[in-house]
């Protein structure tokens, strides 16, 4: 989706989640905004590829989550 700007990741994780297509790489689970990324890998390089960062992988992803859980917007469930 070229020209979208600047998306932030609960965005683009937001617009994954929307599309059934991306069942095999993210999913919805629960009742209560619960998600699982089925396969992070793939979910760290579409995000790279959204933002023209094409060294991106899950450790680099999984930054930018741990960000969101100390900033409340997101809470990791174990």
């Amino acid at each position: 989706m070229a020209g979208s700007g600047q998306i932030q990741l609960w965005q683009f994780l937001l617009e994954l989640l929307s599309d059934s297509r991306n069942l095999a790489c993210i999913m919805w689970e629960g009742t209560n905004g619960e998600f699982k990324l089925v396969d992070p890998d793939d979910v760290a390089r579409r995000w790279g590829e959204r933002k023209s960062k094409p060294n991106m992988n899950y450790d680099k992803l999984s930054r930018a989550l741990r960000y969101y859980y100390d900033k409340n917007i997101m809470s990791k469930l174990v």
